[in-house]
């Protein structure tokens, strides 16, 4: 490196460049008096005694009274420590400065993408600690198990969380080490590969394609139709289609898909049975978040004029109501994306069934 350079790199690591000079001056010849420093550099009479002291007080060079001030340089440990700190500095506000350019502000996007993998895994880490009503998910185990403390403390705050595990090896084991499988969710083993795809609370999903694809990349969405779109793709071919991990297997009195919901309690309404249910919903009109209980009182699906008792998750998607009885107001209830309705369900919870004893 030449001198030039290096002086360069001794000012970027806070030297000025009198300082730099001396010190790389004395470097190369050895004990000098003041005037001989001043002589072999560019730093001036006036100016070397004060850039000397200086140089002493940062542990550079130690000066030496005799009948002249003289300086020569200490063993550069010093200069070593500081030119180090100062390039961890550096390249750790480089590394920071590229996380925070593929990182988008929280609340600026609508959707972004991203190159980095682990960004897209830290933004689902830190919206699940914000969630409060539904989380679908699917993913490889490797991905679970790094997930798997913040899905427990999810979990732990009454949220519903529904995880689709892409088959791998020993799922089911794995699983009850990271112990997931004795908490109040569902897991469903998916039999082919898929992508990494995450809808919490209805607005917010994060996705980003199998290991198979051609390149890395992640797309992170804060909009709630296309969320809905995510929720429909898990819901349709990633979840439905798959059977719960054995150990799992329960009957869930949790909904947060009003299409699932009337799927299920569709034959038992049907057949005379009074269904209680407790419904977290947002208020039409007001925008405003409510919690409702009362019986069902009524279904409005397709079909149900030609006698379908249970429809279809693709027949209830194009339209379905729930209506529901207080004992003072009588609602209508509606799926994600409600308009029409009195209020859209975000979460219904099964209280009780009763078959009419006939």
């Amino acid at each position: 490196m030449e001198r030039t350079t290096l002086q360069q790199a001794l000012e970027h690591a806070d030297l000025t460049s009198a300082q730099a000079d001396a010190y790389l001056t004395l470097l190369k010849h050895g004990r000098l008096s003041a005037t001989d420093v001043a002589n072999r550099s560019t730093v001036s009479t006036s100016q070397v005694y004060s850039t000397l002291r200086s140089l002493e007080s940062m542990g550079f060079v130690d000066t030496i009274e005799q009948d002249t001030l003289h300086a020569e340089p200490r063993e550069p440990t010093e200069i070593f420590a500081h030119l180090r700190d100062r390039s961890t500095l550096l390249t750790d506000a480089a590394d920071e400065l590229v996380e925070r350019w593929e990182q988008p502000a929280v609340n600026s996007y609508r959707v972004s993408v991203v190159k980095n993998s682990d960004t897209v895994i830290e933004r689902v880490r830190n919206r699940l600690s914000e969630t409060s009503h539904g989380v679908e998910m699917a993913l490889t185990i490797d991905q679970l198990e790094s997930l798997a403390p913040d899905l427990r403390a999810t979990i732990e705050r009454g949220v519903f969380v529904r995880v689709s595990v892409y088959e791998g090896h020993k799922v089911g084991k794995r699983c009850h080490e990271a112990g997931l499988l004795d908490q109040s969710l569902e897991l469903r083993v998916v039999t082919i590969p898929g992508p990494f795809l995450a809808v919490l609370d209805r607005h917010h999903t994060y996705f980003m394609p199998n290991s198979r694809a051609p390149e890395t990349y992640g797309i992170l969405i804060n909009d709630e139709i296309l969320s809905l779109i995510n929720h429909w793709y898990f819901q349709t071919c990633l979840w439905s289609m798959y059977e719960p991990i054995e150990s799992t297997r329960r009957v869930s009195p949790t909904y947060i898909s009003l299409e699932e919901f009337i799927r299920d309690v569709a034959p038992l309404y049907h057949d005379g049975a009074t269904v209680t249910v407790q419904i977290d919903a947002i208020d039409i009109e007001t925008e405003r978040e409510r919690t409702v209980t009362g019986t069902i009182s009524g279904l409005f699906y397709p079909g149900l004029l030609d006698g379908v008792s249970q429809p279809s998750l693709e027949e209830l998607s194009t339209y379905s109501t729930v209506f529901l009885d207080t004992g003072q107001d009588r609602l209508a209830v509606g799926s994600w994306g409600a308009v029409f309705e009195d209020i859209e369900a975000q979460k219904i919870i099964l209280k009780d069934v009763r078959l009419d004893e006939r």
